[in-house]
């Protein structure tokens, strides 16, 4: 009865630890936001489009992380699986491109990301892109990009 209650205690306290880690985020400043969109309907091909590119200027010495926040409304010519992507100097941002669902023949359908990404000192590139199952149109999208000193 001893060692299960000493192993019950234990795993308590395990527990206990990884909430309090998991709960110790780091507030960041935030130093400004810049936001792009467009409303007008656009024909795309099948596989990757970039719909979006923007350079975003981290002036802190520590660095910076780099939020973006994405709404896209689509349609495809064939039903299958489509997804948002943010690119910050070519690589996925957190947490990459996650699967938006099956994209329909009719009627849009709105697609969202939320990505971050920690940056160095200087100017990057943010790319917004869209990846589609078969030809088709992305209409209404905004993207917002936010910078936080690290």
């Amino acid at each position: 009865m001893r060692r299960i209650s000493a192993l019950v205690l234990g795993l308590s306290l395990l527990c206990l630890a990884a909430e309090a880690e998991a709960a110790a985020a780091k507030l960041r400043k935030l130093v400004g936001t810049a936001t792009a969109s467009n409303g007008v309907v656009t024909a795309v091909p099948s596989g990757t489009t970039v719909i979006d590119t923007e350079s975003i200027k981290c002036a802190n010495a520590s660095g910076c992380l780099i939020e973006a926040q994405v709404i896209v409304q689509a349609i495809a010519s064939s039903a299958g699986p489509w997804q948002i992507c943010v690119l910050v100097d070519g690589n996925q941002a957190q947490p990459g491109c996650p699967v938006q669902g099956s994209l329909p023949t009719s009627n849009y359908v709105v697609g969202t990301l939320r990505t971050n990404t920690l940056v160095a000192t200087g100017t990057h590139t943010v790319q917004t892109e869209i990846v589609m199952p078969s030809a088709g149109n992305y209409a209404a999208w905004q993207a917002d990009y936010s910078v936080y000193k690290n």
